[in-house]
């Protein structure tokens, strides 16, 4: 299991960690785009690694297939190893009806960059159109696809995700804690639904029936019990921290992969 860190967790950084006002995800999206550079990427990849993590999953604005070219993301790729990444992953967003044409170029985009899974939501009424085509070029491109469990009008609950991926050797579940567990659903048991598709996990720690990320291990959701669970299951995935928070995220991303190794650690012990 690798423990890495979805980029999006330091989505404040473009405007100084001050909340714009409107506040506006596409418009922060773009400005990552038209702003964010290759070397600060690559600079901010180092801070990422220096608190621990030996993986990382790319959010799509900060290193865009929109944006750059597939030599660019193949020589990314060289420098994130280098670095000392082991394992990358690509978060493409959100998927509906109408985006099943750019699934090809992002996938292409993702193939050059060494992933072998890419991660999104799924708008539920539109997963019949979806589905078939990120089959398709999952198998062209020798990729996954996992599909998060972002609130209505996504794919929600773990039994509407599991009977969705179902059918397709390519698409499977992105298990995100947080949001979960932020619902009312029993993460564990979501778990134990999803188990032999998993395809990747997001990692939060967020109050049950409340709202906001907080450090690995500071919240209620049972995060060691999840980890016990990958852990005797041989999860092979990514394990990726996400941690939206308005100011500096790096405090708590310290505190969360110490918590994480402290697990695993007892785990190795036991």
């Amino acid at each position: 299991m690798n423990v890495g860190m979805i980029t999006c967790t330091y989505y404040m950084k473009i405007y100084g960690y001050k909340s714009p006002d409107p506040f506006n995800w596409g418009i922060m999206s773009q400005k990552w785009r038209d702003e964010f550079t290759y070397d600060d990427f690559l600079d901010l990849a180092r801070e990422i690694h220096d608190i621990g993590f030996n993986a990382i999953e790319i959010w799509e604005p900060m290193f865009s297939w929109r944006k750059y070219s597939l030599d660019d993301a193949a020589r990314v790729a060289r420098d994130l190893h280098a670095i000392g990444f082991d394992d990358l992953a690509y978060c493409v967003g959100g998927l509906g009806a109408g985006d099943v044409d750019w699934v090809e170029p992002a996938y292409r985009f993702a193939q050059a960059l060494g992933c072998k899974v890419c991660v999104g939501c799924l708008i539920k009424d539109d997963a019949t159109v979806v589905l078939p085509v990120l089959q398709e070029m999952g198998e062209k491109y020798d990729m996954l696809y996992a599909v998060e469990n972002h609130p209505l009008p996504n794919v929600q609950s773990p039994e509407d995700v599991a009977a969705l991926i179902k059918p397709y050797s390519r698409v499977g579940a992105n298990l995100d804690t947080g949001i979960y567990n932020m619902q009312g659903y029993d993460v564990l048991a979501a778990a134990d639904l999803l188990k032999d598709k998993i395809y990747h996990v997001h990692f939060k720690d967020s109050p049950r029936g409340g709202e906001g990320c907080r450090p690995i291990g500071d919240a209620d959701t049972p995060c060691a019990a999840l980890l016990k669970k990958l852990k005797e299951w041989s999860y092979g995935y990514m394990l990726s921290v996400e941690y939206e928070y308005p100011t500096n995220p790096q405090p708590g991303l310290y505190k969360s992969m110490g918590y994480i190794k402290g697990v695993l650690d007892t785990l190795d012990l036991a």
